[in-house]
């Protein structure tokens, strides 16, 4: 019984009673991606992916997966991100895939700034 409490528990976003209430932080230049963990099985996680830019914000859910190395990104909600930081999230959800094989748990969240390019 405890045990799928807690399996309930992890599915759920950390804090999610209070995320509507803390601001977004939009960058200035550059862009940030933020990764919440949504829910967590031995092999696979589901994230909420959000990229902030200075023009907009878009959102995704990602999946993972480490038995087949498998990074699925779903349709994007808002504004289309630029290749740029879409191309280093899918590096970012690549390196957590291969970090969970030396890891025991999921990361809870991770976030990132990354300025953008010069041309």
């Amino acid at each position: 019984m405890a045990r799928r409490a807690l399996q309930r528990r992890s599915s759920q976003l950390a804090f999610a009673w209070n995320s509507r209430q803390i601001s977004r932080v939009k960058p200035e230049h550059g862009g940030r991606l933020e990764l919440k963990l949504a829910e967590s099985g031995a092999t696979t996680a589901r994230y909420a992916l959000t990229i902030f830019t200075p023009t907009g914000d878009a959102e995704t859910t990602a999946t993972l997966d480490t038995t087949s190395g498998a990074v699925e990104i779903a349709a994007w909600r808002g504004s289309t991100p630029p290749a740029w930081l879409e191309s280093f999230a899918r590096a970012l959800l690549r390196t957590v895939v291969r970090n969970k094989a030396l890891e025991s748990e999921w990361p809870r969240r991770l976030t990132r700034w990354r300025p953008e390019p010069e041309r």
